[in-house]
């Protein structure tokens, strides 16, 4: 008797989630977002303020060491080097922030960036961010069209009665 075989069918399909990939240095690191990410202008303005309120705890922390400790100094500056590194890369995905500095790594491997590299970081993705709520908003309205002209009348396209 012969063994029947299961058969199956299958489907591919694709989203419309759009990637763009963002090259950071001279070299072929890139960061990847997208229009597509609810949460990607939340999780950007979230780092800035972030960023802002680490830059100020440093300050204050720093103005309360002993004019000579400059130890003590280095330290909270390490410090918020770490964090905002923790941040950016919250936002980015791991190693975003060792990708947009990596001509400086390569050069001086145990680089820490200070409060103005990552505030020139943060900068330069302002306008990366500003294009992808545009893509947003331009990608909802097409689908917003085509999902709505369906339930459009279609009288237009029915013949002329004679």
């Amino acid at each position: 008797m012969e063994k029947e075989e299961n058969k199956m069918d299958e489907m591919r399909i694709e989203n419309r989630v759009q990637i763009t990939k963002v090259y950071v240095g001279s070299g072929d690191d890139y960061i990847a977002v997208s229009g597509n990410d609810i949460s990607l202008i939340d999780r950007f303005i979230d780092a800035g303020n972030a960023l802002e309120k680490l830059a100020e705890e440093m300050r204050e922390r720093s103005e309360n060491l002993p004019e000579d400790d400059y130890k003590a100094e280095i330290e909270e500056r390490k410090h918020f080097s770490e964090r905002a590194t923790e941040i950016m890369d919250g936002v980015f995905g791991e190693g975003a922030t060792r990708k947009y500095f990596g001509d400086i790594y390569t050069e001086l491997p145990n680089f820490q960036p200070d409060l103005e590299c990552f505030m020139d970081f943060w900068d330069a993705l302002i306008p990366v961010i500003e294009k992808m709520s545009e893509h947003k908003v331009k990608l909802e309205s097409l689908a917003s069209k085509k999902r709505m002209a369906k339930y459009q009348p279609q009288d237009h396209k029915k013949p002329a009665r004679k």
